[in-house]
């Protein structure tokens, strides 16, 4: 018996080490195998493991990891539990980060949680196909849970001591959850110190020409935040004043003594074919036709966007706010905000002129939370899909020629107004965001695309499509120019692009656009941009300016009143041409590969002028879309 007893503690001991030691492997790997998952690098897992080791933010990431554990564990009592709703939520996590990582290179962060429609309606067309490794890892951590509930079942079979008596079952018990609360309040305590410390001022004060937001740390990433910075009023006002004492103004009018009305159209993956090198695609006719006739009667060229092949609210909120999302953790992150508060935006700025202020999106409202923030925005009148008066469709959305004619119907309705519209078209978005709109696979495509290689399918079909919505989005607004040409009202025109379209891997390289050298990303990053108007005005040169610059530059062109927001862009302008976070060039036109001080200054000046507009309350910040007097 009393071999038994001892036979049986040896096994007790056995099982409290091996489970022991399953722990500290779970503990220690999940963090480097989820963003492996991610990530995907050449070399093996041991290798990443290896190089990464000592990096604090991996530690971080363990800790919060180990605490998660123990606390899950001293709450059921169960190893298995403890192991399998940790990796079930970091699976989740890479999951997710792995199809937005893919689609628009940023991670899945928490703020993409409130934009629960956007995800909601994306999860349906960005499809991931799963990699061998990332099955491999998604195996190995299933196996290290199923591992947990047997160790557990051996502990039950083997326990280490006998079992006491009722009463002080309920104290172990009662202890057991309040060290798992503990470790839970330990985990958000340490959690949040250790983010703020590392993203307060750092924030502020770093300045790096490349942007790497977007690499690896999956948990950091997700858990990180925007107003975490440290930006009290008098900081704030110390930069506005830095940007607002520097430049004259330049306040003026129209000749005519009238605003004009202005209408802005950001176009849904309106890119420039002319980009396109070698000759692997044909097309029957130039895509870009009419763009080349309109822009010898206009202001013409590109912009540089900070998002490629998705994130269309990323390029919306840059010109609407005048910020730059590059300096923000996520694209997403300003359009979460304005959703929750108001933010300033040229919206103010026209309706202090008593503009009638409209947003047109031919779509869902509920997409990215626009219904939301076209109200918190301040827009007077907001029209959505279900509101288009003009409903005809390009092969799957609503047209670019019917968004063209419902603005000249909102143009024509109380003549007596000027008039700020923006709109975002639907027509060349990629296909499939939800099952109501149906993909006409025999629409009449006005132009045939030949290639010389293979392409499935699915992937020719997209870019025959997207090469026509290209050529008819430059048709609608060659409409809209005749239209307004006849008008006698002064009307200022715009039209830029949101992004490069989502083209497949396969596409890009048959369009010799899958390079990293620096004229690839040019393209990559490049939007076209058309600007007129009915009156006499100076050409703008458009030469690749952030779209964040257009607010400004479109005012200056329309010869409206400054206001301290575009004083502040024309000063980031006089810096720095080009400041997206893939391509940084100075107003000569010169690559930066390392900021000088003036750079730095003003770099700095402006984050903390962009976090008190996001996040602030300094009294500069409410007034600093408004028009001067």
């Amino acid at each position: 018996m009393q071999k038994t007893d001892n036979l049986q503690k040896r096994y007790a001991i056995y099982c409290r080490v091996l489970t022991a030691g399953l722990l500290i492997i779970f503990i220690t790997f999940l963090p480097y195998l989820a963003d492996y998952y991610i990530l995907q690098p050449s070399d093996t897992v041991l290798d990443y493991f290896s190089q990464n080791s000592v990096n604090r933010y991996y530690s971080f990431e363990t800790v919060i990891v180990m605490l998660a554990v123990a606390s899950v564990w001293c709450i059921s009592g169960r190893v298995g539990i403890a192991l399998f709703i940790p990796s079930m939520l970091f699976l989740l996590l890479s999951y997710a980060g792995s199809i937005k990582y893919a689609a628009l290179n940023e991670l899945f962060r928490l703020s993409d949680l409130r934009l629960v429609e956007a995800a909601g309606i994306a999860t349906r067309y960005l499809s991931l196909k799963f990699t061998s490794t990332q099955i491999m890892i998604a195996v190995t951590i299933l196996l290290l849970c199923a591992c947990g509930f047997v160790s557990d079942r051996f502990c039950r079979k083997y326990p280490l001591f006998q079992k006491k008596e009722e009463k002080y079952q309920r104290k172990i018990y009662v202890l057991r959850i309040f060290c798992g609360f503990v470790c839970l309040a330990a985990m958000f305590r340490y959690g949040g110190h250790f983010i703020r410390s590392e993203y307060s001022m750092e924030f502020i004060d770093s300045a790096s020409v490349t942007n790497t937001r977007n690499d690896r740390y999956i948990l950091y990433n997700f858990l990180k935040n925007d107003n975490l910075a440290d930006i009290d009023i008098a900081h704030a006002e110390n930069s506005y004043r830095f940007f607002l004492d520097n430049p004259a103004v330049n306040d003026c009018v129209t000749e005519s003594g009238r605003f004009p009305n202005v209408i802005v159209i950001m176009n849904e993956s309106w890119w420039n074919t002319d980009n396109i090198s070698g000759n692997s695609v044909t097309f029957s006719s130039d895509p870009m036709e009419s763009y080349h006739r309109l822009a010898e009667n206009c202001s013409a060229g590109e912009l540089s966007t900070n998002i490629f092949c998705g994130g269309t609210i990323g390029s919306e909120t840059e010109f609407l706010t005048g910020l730059n999302i590059k300096y923000c953790n996520s694209f997403m992150g300003i359009a979460t905000e304005i959703q929750e508060h108001k933010v300033p935006s040229i919206v103010d700025y026209f309706n202090a002129l008593d503009y009638d202020t409209i947003a047109i999106h031919p779509y869902d409202g509920r997409f990215y939370g626009r219904n939301r923030i076209y109200h918190s925005l301040g827009f007077d009148k907001t029209i959505f899909e279900k509101d288009m008066f003009y409903t005809d469709t390009y092969s799957c959305y609503i047209s670019d020629e019917s968004l063209a004619r419902q603005i000249i119907k909102e143009c024509e309705e109380n003549r007596g107004t000027q008039k700020f519209i923006y709109a975002v078209s639907i027509g060349n978005h990629i296909r499939g965001l939800d099952a109501e709109h149906i993909f006409n696979e025999n629409y009449p495509y006005p132009i045939s695309v030949t290639l010389d290689g293979d392409l499935e399918q699915e992937a020719y079909t997209d870019l025959v499509n997207y090469i026509n919505g290209i050529y008819l989005a430059n048709e609608a607004f060659a409409q809209l120019v005749f239209y307004f040409e006849q008008q006698e009202e002064p009307t200022v025109l715009v039209m830029y692009g949101d992004h490069m379209p989502g083209f497949s891997k396969e596409v890009l390289t048959l369009l010799q656009l899958d390079g990293t050298d620096s004229e690839n990303q040019r393209h990559q990053y490049a939007v076209p941009v058309l600007m007129w108007s009915n009156f006499e005005t100076d050409r703008v040169a458009f030469d690749g300016e952030n779209i964040g610059y257009l607010s400004q530059m479109l005012l200056e062109y329309a010869n409206l009143p400054e206001s301290d927001m575009t004083r502040i862009l024309k000063y980031q302008r006089e810096i720095f041409k080009t400041n997206t976070g893939n391509i940084v060039i100075d107003c000569l036109g010169h690559p930066i590969e390392s900021y000088n001080e003036e750079q730095i200054e003003a770099i700095r000046h402006f984050k903390v002028v962009s976090y008190d507009i996001l996040h602030g309350s300094s009294p500069l910040r409410d007034r600093v879309w408004q028009p001067y007097d």
